[in-house]
């Protein structure tokens, strides 16, 4: 995959910035350099960030809007929704400072823009809290912390060390996540019965063991990253990995908000471990600066307590994991009469009891799953309620976090006149 440039090109293209550039003279060449320096890198980190974010944001324009059937979640009731059409002007905005970002070689301000702007408008919803969403914003957040700063080399380094953390961190608690017993009963056989849907029952029979090996090998490219002399390795097996994800979830057809998401990772992993000598594991993980510590506590150190829901799964990278709160609204015929049609197709019907799939819900409408927390579980459901007039013919239905070890799940029951009473 790659490509050495000449020794006189690389004398050729040093790089003379002003405060705040990253230029990219031969960016093609600087990408394909296995020992592209940290200029170099920061460009192809930048553009692939932007692009990313672009596609994520395109397949799930709805989120990023208010004038939607699916309920906003803010963080607080003072916060009112940004009305038509400036809630789409808001989204365009966006993504006009996603394509400047992407094309311009001294991009800190409109980064700073881009991160004060979507970082307000994901107060407004807690649902655009996506786990894509939550790498990409604090990545490019390392990018305009230290690019614009002198000592550039310093700084760039600074910045490459902390997107490598993100990365390494992203592996690490993905694995973990899965290591439990709902991973291997459902969560892994559904994710891959959409490709090898004849041999679902096979798989579904593989010893625990095997399918434990799928965690277990993020875990191990997390640590492979961390040391030089495995690293080549670690970054072979991590786009081994996205590409077999990323065939999974092409041919299951669904979640298509993730499938840039993976591209994006494989390519991060190159970018920042590929051929290089690169930072030792003690400089990735012991921080230097502000931005470095925030990022290590958000996602090294926060995330131990999600197992003990005191902080969010999906900011601990529990995607796909088996790992999180799932709920259904329990509804009667009476109240799916009241409940507006483009929502009915997300309603089971075929047999009693009727429910309304939350989560098939936010993936119909928005393209993204639902927030697994149980306050948004919630605040849906007073939506739902609304549509009836607090009938009490609906029932959320909770079921919490899988035992790791047995998979089973307590099961708790609100109705609409108790939703409210939960803190």
């Amino acid at each position: 995959m790659a490509i050495s440039s000449t020794p006189s090109m690389a004398r050729g293209t040093e790089l003379r910035e002003r405060p705040g550039q990253i230029s990219d003279p031969a960016p093609i060449m600087y990408f394909t350099s296995p020992c592209a320096d940290a200029a170099q890198k920061l460009v192809w980190l930048k553009v692939t960030i932007a692009a990313a974010l672009i596609c994520g944001f395109g397949l799930s324009w709805r989120l990023w809007i208010s004038s939607r059937l699916f309920p906003l979640s803010p963080v607080g009731d003072y916060l009112p929704a940004v009305p038509f059409p400036f809630d789409r002007i808001w989204f365009f905005l966006l993504l006009t400072l996603l394509l400047a970002i992407a094309l311009t070689s001294r991009p800190h301000k409109l980064i700073a823009s881009f991160l004060a702007l979507t970082g307000l408008l994901s107060l407004w919803d807690q649902t655009r809290w996506q786990p894509w969403f939550y790498q990409y914003f604090f990545m490019l957040a390392a990018l305009v912390f230290y690019t614009w700063k002198k000592p550039e080399t310093k700084n760039r380094n600074a910045a490459l060390s902390t997107c490598r953390l993100i990365v390494v961190l992203t592996y690490f608690w993905s694995g973990v996540q899965k290591l439990n017993a709902n991973f291997v009963k459902e969560a892994w056989p559904d994710f891959v019965s959409a490709m090898f849907h004849r041999l679902s029952e096979a798989v579904q029979a593989l010893p625990p063991f095997l399918i434990l090996m799928v965690p277990l090998l993020e875990i191990l490219v997390a640590l492979g990253l961390l040391t030089r002399k495995y690293r080549n390795v670690a970054v072979v097996f991590a786009v081994a990995i996205h590409i077999l994800i990323l065939l999974l979830l092409v041919a299951s057809g669904e979640n298509t908000v993730v499938w840039p998401w993976n591209i994006a990772m494989a390519l991060f992993v190159v970018i920042l471990f590929w051929q290089g000598k690169g930072p030792s594991a003690r400089e990735i993980l012991m921080p230097k600066n502000p931005l470095h510590a925030v990022v290590l506590l958000l996602f090294g150190i926060l995330p131990v307590f999600s197992f003990v829901d005191l902080w969010d799964s999906y900011l601990s990278s529990a995607l796909y994991s088996g790992n999180t709160d799932q709920a259904v609204i329990y509804v009667s015929p009476a109240v799916i009469d009241r409940i507006p049609a483009a929502i009915h197709p997300h309603i089971w019907r075929r047999s009693a009891p009727f429910f309304l799939d939350i989560n098939r819900w936010a993936y119909g409408e928005l393209n993204v799953p639902a927030y697994p927390e149980p306050r948004i579980y919630r605040r849906v459901t007073e939506q739902v309620c609304r549509y009836a007039e607090n009938s009490p013919d609906i029932k959320l239905m909770i079921k919490e976090k899988p035992n790791p070890f047995t998979g089973l799940r307590k099961t708790e029951f609100y109705d609409c006149d108790h939703l409210d009473a939960v803190p």
